[in-house]
């Protein structure tokens, strides 16, 4: 009735009341106009990043692509599901993990007693760690442990332990899979070291799987994963020796740059150690809270698991920034601040025996006054974000052990 009266007001007033009619008819207008351009803005940008996604190399239609950058590189722990595949997760991502030997060796005293670090016979290039089936978006890991999928202990953390709930319920990769459908009974299950590629280039290539028996740890825990092509286990992915073949065939194809051999020694900026790989998207780098090299991981897609695109591994693919390049274990190099400068040591720098001294801590503070953090520069060592509270300018204790100046991110 309002409105009604409203209405009759304008009418008996036409004249008088004119102006202020075309006025508010042009502002709904143009309301109804603007509503009409931010829903076709919506639905073009939906468009586009449909056809963003399906053209993302390596990477199934449908998967959403990382945004352009990864706030929260190397600051994460995260987990793997046991037997998540059986339970209906099929893996679309595998990861091929390499050790830069010296800084594997000397990471940690413990490792000079492995044949693999003794400094007459070390090995100064990438040398194959593992492949290892993942998944491009992390699975609901409450959904896998009500099928009866165990969740099992981290693979990745550094620091602490991780379950599915401090996860927020994600599993982020398979491990530890229970014997496919399709699995041929004259192929052996449990793992086999006879079945490795034989030869000397084969032993420079993973020294660690030939002289201290890495295989018996990587083809129970991630290998029988990479036998799983589907859900059902009724498609055929790989066996083990399928397995050894695609992973040893991988990582020859992709050696060790030059430039990494040439910085033996010294360092090398953070930027140009991951363009050596294709760039921040395209690689994990793993470092030492001193900042030398450990690790390098590179990202490849799985095959669908059809005719046209049968299981195994696909095409070089962005690592994606939720599960790798965001995972401490994976891209701690990259962490906020942590290493502006990464070290790439020689064999006599590991301190396993050979006369170079180790890199000290890291690059000298260059921030202004009595400030201990600043942009690019490693603050004070810390334990505790307490140890930084009264440290000017820093904000926390980052993962690599030192204060940083940069908040924490958000991760909402």
């Amino acid at each position: 009735p309002a409105c009604f009266s409203f209405l009759a007001g304008v009418r008996s007033h036409a004249e008088r009341t004119r102006p202020f009619w075309a006025f508010n008819m042009i502002r709904a207008m143009l309301s109804l106009a603007l509503i009409f351009a931010a829903f076709a803005t919506v639905h073009a940008a939906a468009a586009s990043t449909a056809q963003v996604t399906s053209a993302v190399p390596g990477l199934r239609v449908g998967a959403k692509p990382d945004d352009p950058s990864c706030p929260d590189a190397g600051a994460e722990s995260h987990i793997g599901c046991d037997d998540p595949i059986r339970g209906g997760h099929p893996f679309d991502l595998w990861e091929l993990a390499r050790s830069w030997t010296p800084g594997f060796c000397g990471s940690s005293r413990r490792m000079c007693g492995k044949q693999e670090c003794d400094v007459s016979s070390m090995i100064p290039a990438l040398t194959l760690h593992g492949m290892w089936p993942s998944y491009a978006t992390p699975v609901d890991g409450n959904t896998a442990a009500e099928n009866e999928v165990d969740v099992a202990a981290p693979r990745r953390s550094l620091r602490e332990d991780a379950s599915v709930g401090t996860s927020g319920g994600k599993c982020f990769w398979p491990q530890m899979c229970t014997k496919p459908v399709w699995f041929p009974k004259s192929s052996p299950w449990t793992y086999d070291p006879s079945l490795l590629p034989k030869g000397p280039e084969y032993e420079a290539l993973a020294p660690a799987w030939y002289s201290d028996g890495l295989g018996s740890h990587e083809w129970p825990k991630h290998g029988t994963c990479a036998a799983w092509a589907d859900g059902t286990g009724t498609t055929k992915g790989l066996d083990q020796k399928g397995y050894y073949d695609a992973m040893f065939a991988l990582a020859k194809a992709e050696g060790t740059p030059n430039a990494l051999v040439d910085a033996m020694g010294g360092s090398l900026p953070l930027k140009e150690l991951q363009d050596l790989f294709g760039g921040a998207k395209r690689v994990a780098l793993g470092c030492t809270p001193r900042c030398e090299l450990v690790q390098v991981l590179t990202c490849y897609a799985q095959g669908e698991g059809t005719e046209a695109s049968p299981a195994g591994l696909g095409e070089r693919a962005d690592c994606p920034c939720t599960g790798v390049r965001d995972s401490h274990y994976d891209n701690s190099c990259a962490e906020a601040h942590a290493c502006a400068e990464v070290k790439i040591l020689s064999p006599e720098q590991t301190g396993c025996g050979g006369g170079g001294p180790k890199p000290g801590p890291g690059p000298p503070h260059k921030c202004t006054g009595d400030v201990q953090c600043c942009p690019g520069v490693k603050g004070p060592a810390c334990s505790t974000d307490s140890d930084c509270s009264g440290e000017a300018g820093c904000d926390h204790c980052a993962h690599s052990g030192y204060c940083t100046d940069q908040p924490r991110p958000n991760r909402d």
